[in-house]
C-alpha cells in the first residue's frame, strides 16, 4: 500500500491522528499514557463502540437510526427489572437482547415495509421507548441490582476486562462476515444502489429490516455492558448516545450516503470520541466544552479527509493526462453539459 492509498483510507487517517493525540497529551500529562489509564479509556468506550457497530449496519443501507439510545435504555430497564425480581443473570441478559431485537424490528418494519422515512420512524420510536422506561419504572431509578452482573463485568484475563476481548472478537467476526459472506454484502449493495440491488435479486426490504434488528441487538448488548459497569439503571440511560454513535461511525469512515464502511470504522470512531472526553478531563477542561470540542474535531477530521481525497483525485487525473488521456471530474462534465444546453 503506497502513501496515496494510506491517505485515502479514513481509518488509517483517524488512527494516525489518535496516536498523535495520545502521545501529545501523554507528553503534557504522563499519567494519561499509563497502561491503567489507557485500559480505563478502552473500557469506557465499549458501550459507544457496541452501539456504533449496530448503527453502522443501518448507515450502510443508507438509513439512520436515532432511537438506539432509547433502545439501550429500555433494554437496560428490562435487564434491571428481571434481576431485581429475582431472575437469573442469563435470563436477564437474554431479555435485554430480545428487547433490543424487538425494538429494532419495530423500526425495521416501519422503514422497510411501511416505507416511513428512517429519521421520522426512529425519532418517533425514540420517544416511545423513553416513555416506556418511565412507565415500567414509575419514573424511579432501578437500584439494589444483584452483584452478579457487576462481577461478570469485572472478570479479567491478563489484566484486560473480559468485555474488551468480547468486543474485539465481535469486530473481527463482523469484519470477516462483511468481507467474505455473500449475504452480508447485501448491506453494501442496498446502500450503494437500492434499485440495482433489487434488479439483481437482493432482498432489499429484508436487508433493510435486518439492519435495524441488528442495531437493536447491539443496543441490547450495550445495555448489558452499561448495567454491568455501574450496577444500577438511571432514567437517562443511553440519552444522547444515538448522536454519538452516528458521529463515531462517520468519524471512522462510514458514509451517511450508504454502501461504505467497516466495523473497524465504528471501533476507531468510538474509541476516538472516548479519548477526546478523557483528554479534556486530563487537561482539566470544563465539562461544558466536551460536546463542542468533540464536534469541532469531527469536522476537522472529515474536512481533512475530504481535502485529501480531492487532492488525490486531481493527482490521478493529472497523471493520466500525461499519457494523452484526460480524465475530467464529474463537476467539469456537468459544467460542459450545462454550457452545451
Amino acid at each position: 500500500m503506497n502513501w496515496r492509498n494510506i491517505l485515502r483510507n479514513r481509518e488509517i487517517l483517524v488512527t494516525v491522528i489518535l496516536v498523535i493525540l495520545i502521545i501529545g497529551v501523554g507528553w503534557l500529562n504522563p499519567s494519561f499514557i499509563q497502561p491503567k489509564s489507557l485500559m480505563f479509556i478502552v473500557n469506557s468506550s465499549l458501550i459507544l463502540v457496541l452501539v456504533a457497530l449496530g448503527e453502522m449496519f443501518v448507515l450502510l443501507t443508507r438509513g439512520i437510526d436515532v432511537s438506539v439510545g432509547g433502545i439501550l435504555g429500555i433494554s437496560a430497564v428490562m435487564l434491571g427489572t428481571v434481576l431485581v425480581s429475582g431472575g437469573s443473570l442469563f435470563a436477564a441478559i437474554l431479555v435485554a437482547i430480545v428487547t433490543g431485537a424487538v425494538a429494532g424490528a419495530i423500526n425495521g418494519v416501519g422503514v422497510a415495509y411501511i416505507r416511513i422515512p428512517p429519521i421520522i420512524m426512529t425519532l418517533g420510536t425514540l420517544g416511545v421507548y423513553r416513555g416506556l422506561m418511565r412507565v415500567i419504572t414509575e419514573g424511579s431509578w432501578i437500584e439494589n441490582i444483584p452483584p452478579n452482573i457487576k462481577n461478570l463485568a469485572g472478570v479479567e484475563f491478563l489484566g484486560i476486562r473480559m468485555y474488551i476481548y468480547l468486543v474485539v472478537l465481535i469486530v473481527l467476526v463482523l469484519a470477516v462476515l462483511l468481507r467474505r459472506i455473500r449475504y452480508a454484502r447485501y448491506f453494501y449493495a442496498v446502500g450503494d444502489n437500492e434499485e440495482g440491488a433489487y434488479l439483481v435479486g437482493v432482498p432489499v426490504k429484508l436487508t433493510i429490516f435486518l439492519s435495524y434488528v441488528i442495531a437493536g441487538i447491539f443496543a441490547g448488548v450495550a445495555a448489558v455492558v452499561f448495567v454491568g459497569q455501574i450496577a444500577f439503571v438511571p432514567m437517562n440511560a443511553g440519552q444522547g448516545l444515538e448522536l454519538r454513535a452516528i458521529a463515531a461511525c462517520v468519524l471512522g469512515g462510514v458514509a451517511l450516503s450508504g454502501g461504505v464502511g467497516t466495523p473497524f470504522a465504528a471501533l476507531l470512531g468510538g474509541i476516538f470520541l472516548t479519548v477526546i472526553d478523557s483528554v479534556l478531563v486530563y487537561l482539566k477542561v470544563q465539562a461544558e466544552w466536551n460536546n463542542a470540542i468533540a464536534g469541532a474535531i469531527l469536522l476537522v477530521v472529515v474536512l481533512m479527509d475530504y481535502r485529501i481525497r480531492i487532492s488525490l483525485e486531481d493527482y490521478q487525473r493529472r497523471s493520466r493526462s500525461r499519457f494523452g488521456r484526460v480524465v475530467e471530474s464529474p463537476v467539469q462534465v456537468k459544467e460542459k453539459v450545462e454550457e452545451a444546453r
